[in-house]
């Protein structure tokens, strides 16, 4: 019972007592609200729970679910009907296209918290970090719940939430700092962390304080911010962030990363009932079946699989794993049933020298959004400019940066909005709201059950190494992506050398600027500004973020002469949308394509 936006819907506002077909949310109004109408609605949807359509629609499964094999798959000639945003689906197209929205997401969702929680973080232990993945999923389902509403508070649109990457990569490099300078503590080693709970709700309580100057920055208006970070900052930003953690995921990938035997090579890394050293053939092979199977299903797999590809490398390798000795089964057999927020708690502080970072952090959060949204709606075949546009945007800022800043009151790192929504919307031709809210109820059952959770942390680190790497490699992916979004003047590829050569500085060697200050007087606020400057010039995406910003405004731009083609071209890349973290968009035929060729340039990209 689909309908296309522009087309005529099914329908018949002038009898609203057939209930024969589906109304849509549009149509809500022709109903009124009499008893009768009321009335009418219930029989509508009670018929439809007896009803072939109610359940089945018209909808071609075979496309979802038949991978491509060459030479045996006919390839579809038919095109699958688009869903728009306020059209109710049958109800296994309702449950099914949810499901896959929530399997396309949880593996970028459980990855932070598996990494601030694990040996490469605060190593909190097996009962926090189980504990934090389920947290992480539950906030996410009511973010992305609170994403679907449309009343200046939400992008009114199937945008999914999920933990930030830039808090992650500010999180992992204060960590690090805090173990170096003794405020964590080694084992008797010197290698393995200890516990280091209290500096992690450190990290928690300083995200939700600087999170008031992210609610602020939701009011700005997104033209204003698209001018203060164009594309060359915001993708350069985006590219150091998933190049820095790239190291981590491949030090899990080689057997673990802030262990033991990651340093001291003649010791062997345990992994369930197994011990192997590090960067073993045995830890290499199962990081590989992970990154292998995501490859797989991206060159053979049906639309329901390349969306959730990297969830399906994942359960491959949990299989392998699980029969060759590698899973740790005694983590989900002592795991309790159910999960919920506040079940374990942080202590929650202020931690002076993590300010700047994070204010930094929340820019990119902001920023990130404009570009989710824009990138959304396009596919949703909504409008990408006017008054409409920019409350959906502003909604969508507000609701993130909210959601996002008492989310360390939920003991959960801050959130914000997923860029794979585009992508999936993309490919199942679904933009209904309707399977955003199954989508958002199915993260959050993830996160209550929680076995779901004790799989994540049973394991072994390879295999997480192996799927993470390549979500991190994705993040890295979208910054280069932002950047073609550059006209590459000479004054672009100044700020760029400037600023790239810097970040490299602090990839490639990230404590050349540990020893510049030589302060050990016992004044604990100039440390701790001392301690903040280190980590924004060791922080690659920080230290290239900041001086990008200053040259973009100090050197005046490069406009040629007015009425050359390229002065045109310019002005409407300037105030078009900036589509971030992967948005497979090119901005300049926006205003001349239609919304099916628009739709067809994304799924070709």
């Amino acid at each position: 019972m689909s309908t296309n936006l522009e087309s005529e819907t099914s329908f018949d506002k002038a009898n609203p007592t057939d209930v024969g077909v589906l109304p849509t949310f549009e149509d809500e109004p022709a109903l009124g609200h009499s008893p009768a109408s009321r009335k009418n609605k219930l029989k509508s949807v009670l018929k439809s729970l007896v009803t072939k359509d109610g359940w089945l629609g018209d909808y071609d499964y075979g496309a979802l679910m038949v991978p491509y094999i060459p030479y045996l798959t006919k390839k579809q000639n038919k095109e699958l009907p688009f869903y728009g945003v306020n059209e109710r689906l049958p109800h296994l197209l309702l449950f099914l296209l949810g499901l896959q929205h929530a399997l396309a997401m949880v593996g970028g969702l459980v990855t932070p918290p598996l990494l601030l929680a694990g040996p490469a973080g605060a190593n909190l232990g097996t009962v926090a970090q189980l504990y934090l993945v389920s947290a992480c999923l539950i906030w996410c389902g009511i973010g992305t719940c609170i994403q679907k509403t449309n009343y200046y508070f939400g992008t009114g649109l199937t945008s999914v939430t999920g933990t930030s990457f830039a808090f992650a990569n500010v999180a992992l490099s204060w960590l690090n700092q805090a173990y170096a300078d003794s405020t964590c503590y080694y084992a008797e080693d010197g290698i393995t962390k200890l516990p280091c709970p209290d500096e992690f709700g450190a990290i928690l309580g300083t995200a939700t304080i600087t999170g008031i100057f992210a609610i602020g920055l939701a009011f700005v208006p997104p033209k204003a911010i698209r001018k203060a970070f164009p594309p060359l900052i915001t993708g350069a930003m985006l590219m150091f962030i998933g190049a820095a953690l790239v190291s981590s995921g491949v030090n899990n990938w080689a057997g673990g990363s802030g262990t033991t035997c990651t340093s001291d090579h003649t010791v062997k890394c345990v992994a369930g009932t197994r011990e192997e050293y590090w960067g073993s053939a045995s830890f290499i092979g199962l990081g590989f079946s992970c990154f292998a199977v995501i490859v797989l299903c991206e060159l053979f797999g049906s639309a329901f699989m390349k969306s959730a590809s990297v969830l399906f490398g994942l359960i491959v390798g949990m299989i392998i794993a699980a029969a060759t000795g590698y899973f740790d089964k005694d983590t989900i057999t002592s795991t309790p049933a159910g999960n919920f927020l506040w079940v374990h708690t942080f202590k929650l502080s202020l931690c002076g020298q993590l300010v700047l970072p994070m204010i930094a952090a929340w820019v990119i959060i902001i920023a990130e959004t404009i570009g989710n949204v824009t990138a959304s709606s396009d596919v949703s075949r909504l409008e990408i400019s006017g008054e409409g546009f920019m409350s959906r945007v502003q909604g969508g800022m507000l609701a993130d940066s909210i959601m996002a800043t008492i989310a360390g009151l939920a003991t959960v790192p801050p959130l914000t909005t997923f860029s794979q929504n585009s992508g999936v919307i993309a490919l199942t031709r679904n933009a209904s709201r309707s399977s955003g809210y199954m989508c958002a109820f199915v993260l959050f059952l993830m996160g209550i059950i929680g076995k779901f959770g004790a799989i994540f942390c049973a394991v072994p680190s390879s295999v997480i190494g192996g799927f993470t790497t390549f979500l991190f490699g994705a993040v890295t992916t979208s910054g280069v992506r932002v950047l073609a979004y550059c006209k590459w003047t000479r004054r672009d590829r100044f700020i760029a050398t400037v600023s790239i050569a810097l970040g490299m500085a602090s990839l490639c060697v990230s404590q050349w600027f540990i020893y510049f200050f030589t302060y050990t007087g016992s004044n604990s606020g100039k440390k701790g500004l001392l301690q903040a400057i280190i980590l924004i010039v060791e922080e690659p995406y920080l230290v290239s973020a900041l001086v990008m910003i200053m040259l973009n405004l100090c050197i005046a731009d490069e406009f040629p002469e007015e009425g050359s083609s390229s002065t045109e071209e310019r002005k409407r890349e300037w105030n078009g949308p900036i589509p971030l973290a992967g948005g497979p968009f090119n901005t300049s035929h926006h205003a001349t394509s239609s919304s099916v060729e628009r739709e067809r340039e994304v799924e070709d990209a």
